[in-house]
């Protein structure tokens, strides 16, 4: 995956529970990953979860 180049993408910020926090920092550390990239993994699994959601919606209509 990696980390793009400064300036060419948006930054986002958001301020979640300390507990959230820190078990998510352990394991992104445990995994030797930095918080951004085990953030975006769980943003592309999300968004994939969704569609399925969405896409199985769509077919029973």
């Amino acid at each position: 995956m990696g980390r793009p180049a400064t300036g060419q993408t948006k930054v986002m910020g958001f301020r979640p529970p300390k507990p959230l926090r820190d078990e998510f920092e352990q394991l992104a550390d445990a995994e030797e990953r930095t918080p951004s990239d085990a953030l975006i993994e769980a943003m592309h699994d999300w968004i994939k979860k969704k569609r399925r959601e969405h896409g199985a919606a769509d077919a029973a209509t």
